[in-house]
């Protein structure tokens, strides 16, 4: 056997092993630390008496001429580990709406930008923090006239109404149990990675609501009650699968192929 051919055939065996340990030696990260920070944005009123005030850290919106005022508030989580990849669920920060019966005059929320950004950090194995990903919510309110003349859905006098614009560009997933918003997913080393975030109360709100609220008549939303401080909790988990890797079988026909090439060259050159 020439050398040449000893040096290409031994090149097409190292590469695949290679490659095969290199796939090998990889693993999903099985637990992460989180943190979710939250903020209103770009909101606009109805026009009247008063105005919308927001907190320092544009985690509170407030409105009403006198007191009591209604408030739209998001509340922030992070914790050092506990997201565990294919598990459950983590609770995530409360969308808060204390509804107060406002006068007429006043000025009221209209629509606001919810923003939440997720930042991740492995930990098992530990690692850096990922970059943060952030999602925007285009939201939509209607404080309604507390007439009598409510949407059949109203348990009090009568219900507010938000609603989501832009569910299309938030990966809606609709689940056994509501829906999910899916992240964009993500690749580390032999591993795809995909957050779900579920917001409790959200559904389809009925043709009603949502000529009610102006928005399409197969909208989603929420409807909160007058007089009650309204709590929607957030949650949620994370979920991995493996990238596929070529078979080791697939890996020594690459080599032997790469090998045959090789000697081709040779012939040709020669």
């Amino acid at each position: 056997m020439n050398t040449a051919f000893k040096r290409t055939l031994l090149a097409s065996l190292v590469v695949p092993f290679a490659l095969g340990a290199q796939s090998a030696s990889a693993v999903m990260i099985t637990d992460w630390g989180y943190d979710v920070q939250s903020s209103f944005s770009n909101w606009t009123d109805t026009g009247g008496d008063g105005s919308i005030t927001a907190s320092d850290s544009d985690s509170t919106l407030s409105w009403g001429v006198e007191d009591p005022q209604s408030s739209v508030s998001i509340t922030d989580v992070s914790a050092p580990n506990g997201l565990i990849t294919n598990g459950g669920y983590v609770d995530g920060g409360t969308f808060t709406h204390t509804n107060n019966v406002l006068p007429a005059r006043g000025t009221a929320l209209a629509s606001f930008d919810l923003t939440s950004t997720l930042t991740l950090t492995p930990a098992d194995p530990a690692g850096d923090p990922l970059p943060s990903e952030s999602r925007t919510f285009n939201s939509f309110f209607n404080e309604t006239l507390n007439d009598g003349t409510c949407i059949p859905a109203s348990l009090s006098n009568c219900d507010d109404i938000f609603t989501i614009d832009n569910i299309d560009d938030l990966g809606l997933v609709e689940t056994a149990d509501g829906f999910e918003f899916a992240s964009p997913s993500f690749t580390i080393d032999d591993y795809t990675y995909t957050v779900f975030l579920e917001l409790a109360g959200l559904g389809y709100l009925g043709e009603e609501a949502c000529t009610e609220a102006g928005a399409s008549a197969t909208c989603i939303g929420l409807i909160t009650q007058e007089g009650q401080v309204n709590d929607f909790e957030t949650r949620f988990r994370i979920t991995a699968n493996e990238v596929e890797v070529p078979e080791p079988g697939t890996l020594a026909l690459l080599g032997l192929g790469l090998a045959g090439l090789g000697l081709s060259r040779r012939k040709k050159a020669a």
